[in-house]
């Protein structure tokens, strides 16, 4: 299961001093802090076929866009509030005139987060889809349309306590707003990636 992959409880002991000269002084409360995480990623044909826009959530709840250039989009946003809900979906249009040709189409996508809770843990979790799928031919520029039109969502809102659940968000325009389900080592490691961690020791 990809919870228990990615869901990491690390107890952090507080450690406090006292002063005999102030035994009414109290301890500073642990601020909670939270950082969301998005990417999506093409094969290479993909935006030779297509437009990409990148649909997501904000750490404060609106919806963004950003039209994607290069193979991989990447974003991480940094929030003090929970809870939060973060969904993403890369929106995909044909380009008007694609010729027949063999391409292999591909578009993977997840989002996750890491919360430092007040009471000293830090957990991870993400949601995506599979990054291990193989890609999908298409010949036609109706091939390609049909293949466009299939682009998922993901989404997911993180409870108070730190804890995520696969939720829906319409950015109007995507099938439905369910989320995709499928990890992989591959998210993983995008993950521990950016919170700095080292992935041969969190992803095998």
């Amino acid at each position: 299961m990809l919870a228990a992959i990615f869901i990491c409880g690390f107890a952090v002991t507080a450690m406090s001093a006292c002063s005999s000269d102030n035994d009414n002084k109290t301890e500073t409360p642990q601020e909670q802090t939270v950082k969301m995480f998005y990417v999506v990623e093409v094969s290479d044909d993909v935006l030779k076929v297509a437009d990409v826009e990148v649909n997501y959530v904000d750490q404060t709840g609106a919806k963004q866009k950003e039209v994607m250039t290069s193979k991989e989009w990447k974003k991480t946003l940094d929030t003090k509030t929970l809870p939060l809900t973060e969904g993403l979906w890369a929106r995909i249009t044909p380009k008007s005139a694609v010729a027949s040709g063999n391409y292999q189409l591909k578009v993977t996508t997840a989002a996750g987060y890491q919360a430092k809770l007040t009471n000293g843990k830090t957990v991870y979790d993400g949601y995506g889809s599979d990054p291990d799928a193989a890609p999908t031919a298409a010949q036609t520029a109706a091939e390609v349309a049909v293949w466009c039109a299939k682009s998922g969502t993901v989404a997911f809102t993180v409870s108070k306590e730190g804890y995520a659940k696969q939720t829906s968000v319409d950015f109007g325009g995507n099938d439905d707003g369910k989320p995709d389900n499928g990890f992989g080592t591959w998210l993983c490691q995008k993950f521990m990636d950016i919170f700095g961690y080292d992935p041969e020791k969190y992803c095998k």
